[in-house]
């Protein structure tokens, strides 16, 4: 039995792709039920029924992040001693459904799809849990916290930053094991409760879908891809804008950049008046904007967990340049297989490169694309999510997909 915030369709983010493509394939050897909030009519809740996963929508709705009662909602929380993204997913139709659905369905496993989501599992102790760690939240935090410039802004996020630290140090001693995207996340699971079982799942990417494209004829268009109502998103748009794009411009006045993903908030939306710059908001299909790009570029300064989005350009065939915080979590060389740069000039100076350097985008793209078709294809990866499964609920491991009707239950 799965925990989630919400049915992982369309795969339009990274966290969605990644438990889609997963589940998906797990479906084939165990019963899964998927508790979410959202509707059991929607194409989400369908999505899953046609890969063979049983959705269980709660009715209940995750606050809005916008307007006077999210502001409201982010004062009260000072009073609470869980993190916000803990209490704004809490519910007591959320509680419910968790119990209903441990007495009806009785799964040998309930993993929380998100770290907020253990607060579920705190006190079941008649089945083994799992949590999924996408990120190590407090790291992502810390991050917000060293970055942001506001100084009542910063105070509130260091609050945050210091509840979210303890909340998961707390998280990983009501569970049986985890899962991360890396073995760098691993390690830090590791310090706050050693020798937990814990198992090391990449993000990965469909081979299929993402074919290499031949270079683009024109050399002067950059391209960013990500979900832009993810704050570390719009930090990265903001500045790449604000502090890399005008060194690029001054040696190429005509270049453009796109930045694509879903939701975009207005002040981002607003940065399509600059010359040069493109914001596309939601679209059905990021490769089209991917094959036009000269250079994929990565400018996170904040995240965790890896990115999907550098796996998908490279199996594209596109040359990417990151900062290291970018690249996190992926087994990526620096001049091998992506350029990682770290500030506004070294960002610059790793694109005008390749912009001038056509031979050198293709080196980087074969070796790119090598790289993930040896070790981040989704079915690998879900077969050894599989033997993890087996193995902390004691069902021992098996290579051949068993009858679905004697799977056991997830």
């Amino acid at each position: 039995m799965v925990l989630d915030e919400e049915f992982p369709y369309p795969t339009n983010n990274g966290k969605r792709t990644r438990s889609f493509n997963l589940y998906r394939r797990l479906a084939a050897r165990f019963q899964i039920r998927y508790i979410a909030y959202g509707e059991g009519s929607s194409v989400a809740a369908e999505a899953l029924r046609t890969e063979g996963i049983e959705p269980e929508a709660v009715a209940a709705r995750i606050p809005s992040k916008q307007g006077p009662v999210f502001y409201m909602r982010l004062l009260a929380n000072l009073l609470s001693p869980l993190p916000y993204i803990v209490t704004s997913h809490s519910s007591r139709a959320y509680k419910d459904a968790v119990r209903g659905n441990l007495a009806e369905f009785r799964p040998n496993l309930v993993l929380c799809e998100w770290t907020p989501y253990v607060v579920y599992a705190k006190a079941l102790t008649s089945v083994k849990t799992l949590i999924s760690a996408h990120n190590v939240e407090a790291d992502i935090w810390q991050r917000y916290y060293e970055n942001e410039t506001n100084p009542i802004r910063r105070w509130y996020i260091g609050e945050q930053w210091r509840k979210v630290e303890r909340f998961e140090r707390a998280a990983v001693g009501w569970v049986d094991g985890a899962l991360t995207v890396s073995a760098l996340d691993r390690g830090r699971l590791l310090r706050s409760r050693p020798g937990m079982p814990i198992a090391v799942i990449p993000n990965g990417v469909d081979l299929d879908y993402f074919q290499p494209m031949p270079q683009p004829e024109g050399r002067q268009h950059l391209v960013f891809t990500g979900s832009m109502d993810w704050r570390p998103n719009q930090d990265a748009a903001r500045y790449f804008v604000a502090e890399i794009l005008p060194l690029l411009l001054r040696a190429r006045p005509e270049l453009e950049c796109t930045f694509v993903g879903r939701d975009p908030p207005p002040d981002i939306q607003a940065l399509a008046q600059l010359p040069g710059v493109h914001i596309t908001g939601t679209v059905d299909d990021v490769r089209p904007y991917v094959e036009r790009a000269t250079v994929y570029v990565v400018p996170l300064r904040i995240g965790g967990g890896s990115r999907l989005k550098i796996l998908e350009a490279l199996a594209m065939g596109r040359a990417v340049v990151s900062t290291s915080v970018g690249a996190e979590g992926l087994d990526v060389e620096h001049d091998r297989h992506i350029l990682l740069a770290d500030d506004p000039r070294a960002f610059s100076a790793s694109v005008l490169r390749l912009l001038n350097d056509p031979r050198r985008c293709l080196s980087l793209a074969a070796e790119g694309r090598r790289l993930v078709e040896q070790s981040y294809g989704w079915d690998s990866l879900a077969h050894k999510m599989a033997g993890f499964v087996q193995e902390i609920t004691g069902d021992g491991i098996s290579s051949s997909v068993p009858d679905r009707a004697a799977a056991p239950t997830a």
